[in-house]
């Protein structure tokens, strides 16, 4: 990885601060039990039945609660669920910061995966949220396996058996690999898809499964012929600009910054697979910079000023570590957006959601902020290091 000269850093010892502030969140969520609330959480409570009795009610519901600059889960319950997604991106944080020389967070991290792979709150084999969830294009039910929670438990657990030599951990991720690979493809169109019943083509959720199955399940040739199948067809959908649509099909054409992160992600960690790859990763890679601005801040719109948004700051770092390494972005912008998350991104312990033009949300949201936001600054202190 590229090592970013001295004088593009803000302040001395950045990786130093990205790495205690990783650790600080890896610290807090270990000492809530790994619990806390979730944007999409709505659908938590046991809402009467005609209350969340259509489509519109419950994306009203979700929505309501992801958009409140406060918590007003606070007017009816005092109990947050354990996300298993949050588990496996801690996992991933620890075992990144142990590449420092940090047995703390090693240590926290092999809690938070063991607590993942005994975790069979969504079947045997995957992994899905503890509550309902309804989008706009899709509805699925609390405990119903996805790919977006899967990935990245899988991913977790691998760096967990890697670290730490532990045999359990690669069992359960190459298990649920094999389920990815199995119950989410859909072989007609060649995609994975993000649940089991759905059947639209989310450019992130399909990457994220393919380099799951690649990751876990190796050089095998029907897993090889899918994620190629799976990455050509995101590849195809590439904008003459660089960008990526969020999915196909009429209103899932914009793009947001995380979910453009997760792609970029995905198709670094797949460029052996196709060598259309690396070309569309240099292509998107300025298409991508415009959702940070010169103060570091992580913008979700790229359009839009407002709002700076933590997960996509979290993303970003992460995203950004690995474009600078390639040479694909100037090692500076990495270096910009750390400074930001450090200095302004974090409050009270967590990291603050969103702020907008006037204000900012006070909800501390455990898997959607804080544990992206840790991992992208522990990605960013291995890369200012080098």
């Amino acid at each position: 990885m590229t090592v970013i000269p001295a004088e593009t850093a803000a302040a001395p010892g950045l990786a130093a601060q990205a790495a205690a502030a990783a650790a600080m969140l890896l610290t807090q969520a270990a000492r809530q039990d790994w619990r806390g609330p979730d944007p999409y959480d709505g659908l938590f409570f046991a809402w009467p039945a005609w209350v969340t009795g259509g489509r519109r009610r419950r994306q009203l519901i979700v929505q309501a609660h992801a958009r409140a600059p406060v918590d007003i889960r606070r007017l009816y319950r005092r109990t947050h669920p354990r996300i298993a997604k949050a588990l496996g991106v801690f996992g991933s944080v620890g075992m990144r910061l142990s590449r420092r020389g940090d047995p703390d967070a090693t240590a926290l991290a092999l809690a938070a995966l063991d607590l993942l792979e005994a975790d069979r709150t969504a079947g045997a084999a995957a992994w899905g949220y503890p509550f309902d969830v309804q989008t706009r294009w899709s509805f699925y039910p609390a405990g119903s396996p996805n790919v977006v929670a899967t990935s990245f438990a899988v991913q977790g657990l691998l760096e967990g058996a890697a670290g730490a030599d532990r045999a359990a951990f690669r069992n359960r991720a190459v298990a649920a690999a094999r389920w990815v690979l199995d119950d989410l493809w859909v072989q007609r169109d060649g995609f994975f898809a993000y649940h089991p019943t759905a059947g639209v083509n989310i450019h992130n959720a399909n990457l994220l499964g393919a380099v799951c199955v690649h990751r876990a399940l190796g050089e095998d040739a029907a897993v090889r012929e899918r994620v190629s199948r799976a990455v050509d067809r995101t590849l195809s959908a590439q904008a003459p600009d660089g960008g990526f649509p969020y999915g196909e099909g009429a209103g899932l054409e914009w793009r947001d910054s995380f979910h453009t992160g997760f792609v970029l992600r995905c198709l670094m960690g797949m460029e052996a697979i196709d060598p259309a790859i690396g070309d569309a990763v240099r292509r998107a890679a300025e298409s991508y910079l415009t959702f940070f601005d010169a103060a570091g801040r992580a913008k979700l719109f790229a359009e839009r000023e407002h709002p700076e948004d933590a997960h996509s700051a979290g993303t970003g770092l992460s995203t950004l570590a690995l474009l600078s390494g390639r040479g694909a972005v100037d090692p500076a912008v990495l270096a910009r957006v750390t400074t930001r998350t450090v200095t302004a991104g974090l409050r009270g312990g967590h990291a603050v959601a969103r702020r907008y033009r006037w204000g900012a949300t006070t909800t501390r949201y455990l898997r959607w902020c804080d544990a992206h936001v840790a991992l992208g600054l522990a990605d960013a202190a291995l890369a200012l290091s080098g």
